[in-house]
Parts: structure tokens; C-alpha cells; sequence
């Protein structure tokens, strides 16, 4: 059965058995997509399931002129970049508690400032290069399978999105003068 078959099976008829089908039919790549980013077994399982019932939840927003399965796997990479970034929050929430008395942290908590500012502007594709390189420290060739990319692509878009930063911080540095 087709993926807007099924869809519109479960939104019209409200047949769970083929929402079932299309987990079934999705089930593997979106585990291996939230393996690949967040890199534990667990978590993949959990963002999995969240996927799911984000995917069921706001079936009908999809517009069923593309494909379903990027439309799940575009869910699926968005929960598990928003665990690394809740992660990440932790972490450093932790450190700024233990190290309260660093006589540069608001000095470095402005220059960190000024980059998750700056790269919270960029487009989603390129924060996501962002992310995966330098957050999370996946390689460029892994990076490139993960979205489709070549690897050189990766690396000018990397190259491209740095010197932009650099732009943008040194503006921004410029102008609080």
C-alpha cells in the first residue's frame, strides 16, 4: 500500500493497523538515524518512539506531495538534535555551578553568547552542519552519507558557514565598541 494510502486510512478511517504499517516500514532507518546522532542504543529506541508519536500527532500536517519517509526522518533528526542540545545545556549549566569563581566566565559566557547567537541565525541546514561537526565531533564523510552530500561539499559549506561567523561576531564586537 502506498504511503498516502495509509495515511489516509488512519486520518479518514482511523485504521491504527496501517499507522502500524508505516512504523513497521519506517522503524529502521529512523533508528539508525537517531543512533547515528545521538550514538547510544537507548536513546535511538526513545527517540524512535517519540518520532512516532510526533509523526501520528501531526499526521495531518503532512501535505502528501513529498515523501513520507523524509518527512519522518526530518522528525526524527529534529528530536535527537534537540536531545544533544538540551544535553549540552546540562553539561554546561553543570560546569558554570562547579567553576563559579572562573575570572574570565563572563568574558567567555558573552563570546559563547555572541556564537550560539550567531548560529542560531544561520539556516537550518547549515546549523545542522554545525551541529553534527562540531558538537557532536562526527566527520565530514559521515556527515555527508547522513545528509546525501559529497564530502567536499561538506567541508566548503563548513568552511563557508566559519568565515560567515567570524563576519558576524566581528560585526557584532564592532558595533558594541
Amino acid at each position: 500500500m502506498e504511503d498516502s494510502e495509509m495515511v489516509k486510512q488512519v486520518l479518514v478511517h482511523h485504521r491504527m493497523s496501517s499507522f502500524e504499517e508505516i512504523v513497521r516500514k519506517y522503524s529502521g532507518m529512523v533508528f539508525s538515524k537517531a543512533l547515528g546522532i545521538v550514538k547510544s542504543e537507548e536513546l535511538a529506541k526513545e527517540i524512535s518512539q517519540q518520532t512516532f508519536i510526533k509523526a501520528y500527532t501531526h499526521l495531518s500536517s503532512w501535505n502528501g506531495k513529498g515523501a513520507l519517509g523524509p518527512w519522518i526522518m526530518t522528525i526524527a533528526m529534529r528530536l535527537a538534535l534537540n536531545y544533544l542540545d538540551k544535553a549540552r545545556r546540562r553539561r554546561t549549566q553543570a560546569l558554570e555551578r562547579d567553576f563559579p569563581d572562573n575570572p574570565y566566565s563572563d568574558e567567555h559566557e558573552e563570546k559563547l553568547l555572541q556564537m550560539e547567537t550567531a548560529i542560531n541565525a544561520l539556516p537550518e541546514q547549515d546549523r545542522l552542519l554545525i551541529h553534527l561537526h562540531y558538537y557532536k565531533g562526527i566527520k565530514t564523510s559521515d556527515i555527508a552519507d547522513q545528509l546525501n552530500l559529497s564530502q567536499s561539499n561538506v567541508l566548503v559549506r563548513l568552511h563557508r558557514i566559519r568565515e560567515h561567523l567570524k563576519q558576524t561576531i566581528k560585526a557584532q564586537s564592532h558595533d558594541r565598541s
